[in-house]
This record gives C-alpha cells, structure tokens and sequence, in this order.
C-alpha cells in the first residue's frame, strides 16, 4: 500500500462508499464525443455553472484532468421503490453528492489539490447561471462525462459492480488530487 492509499484509507471507511478504487488516469477512458450528449441531451446544458459550456472546452477539461497526479474512484449505491421514479432517484442523488463533497474535503485537508467530478451540482434548487455568481462555488460539482470520461466503459474496464439489482441505483464519483 502506497503512503496516498494509507492516508485516503484512514478516512474513507467512515463514508458510506460501497466500493472505491485507488486508479491511474491511463484507467479512464476519455473521448471528447461524451460532450455531445451534454450539448444534445442533458437538461443542464448551458442552465449551470457546473456544466459546459461554463466549465470550459472539452480539451481544457481534459487538460484540467491531466494536472493531477492521483485518481480516486468510489461509487455509493440507494435502493429505491422505483428507479425510474425521478423524484426518489434524485434524492438519492443529492445524498450522493453530499457525500462527494464531504471526501473532497477531507482530500482537500491531507493533499496540495484536488478536484472531484461526480454526477451534478445539486446545492441549489435553482442554479445562479447566468444572472448572478455561482452561490457554493468551492462546492461545486461537475460531471464526470462533462470532463470527457465515459464512466460506464471505465467502470466495466475495471470490473467495478454497477448493476445490483431491479431496486439499487449506483452513484460514482472520482477525486483527482496532488
């Protein structure tokens, strides 16, 4: 175990992460065509400070990935009556996210940087863009496809679990830190 592993282990137990995987960027699958399905499908694009075209070109985020030396992914799964119910899922969502931001601060108390990429900037029930300044920009999170990663194929390359049953909804996040 390396001596970053021994550090994020001290406290990663204390989160409700179902499972976490301490990788390279060279395990992420990357292609600029995932910003095709912001433009063209998400209903986010262009309405948030934490999704494009705000955050930045596809290559500056990239580019932005590539400043880091160390990437942590972890996923944390909900059980829901329905997943298709949008209400309940983006419940379970926000408490993802909640939990995203908590282990960012906690890399962010024991490394130089870092930055975490997870399923969307939920603070807000109503986002500031583009009349007024981000409200929670140090809490701020942006997608992980919105960097060009495309998680799904990441996940199966590595054999991480995403499918657990009719009633469970898996939620990743990745933490990049110096």
């Amino acid at each position: 175990m390396t001596e970053n592993e021994r550090i994020i282990e001290e406290f990663i137990y204390d989160y409700p992460v179902c499972e976490f995987y301490h990788i390279t960027k060279d395990d992420l699958v990357f292609s600029d065509k995932v910003r095709y399905i912001c433009e063209h499908e998400c209903e986010h694009y262009n309405k948030s400070w934490a999704c494009p075209p705000v955050i930045g070109s596809i290559e500056e985020c990239m580019k932005e990935c590539d400043e880091y030396d160390n990437v942590f992914l972890f996923t944390t799964v909900a059980e829901v009556a329905d997943p298709l119910n949008l209400t309940e899922t983006l419940e379970a969502k926000g408490n993802h996210e909640k939990v995203t931001r908590d282990i960012l601060k906690e890399f962010k108390s024991r490394f130089n940087k870092a930055m975490a990429l997870s399923t969307g900037c939920m603070i807000c029930k109503k986002c500031a863009y583009p009349d007024e300044p981000c409200r929670h920009p140090d809490e701020r999170l942006s997608t992980i496809e919105s960097h060009g990663i495309v998680i799904m194929q990441t996940a199966a390359n590595l054999g991480i679990t995403y499918d657990c049953g009719n009633n469970i909804v898996t939620y990743f996040s990745i933490v990049f830190y110096s």
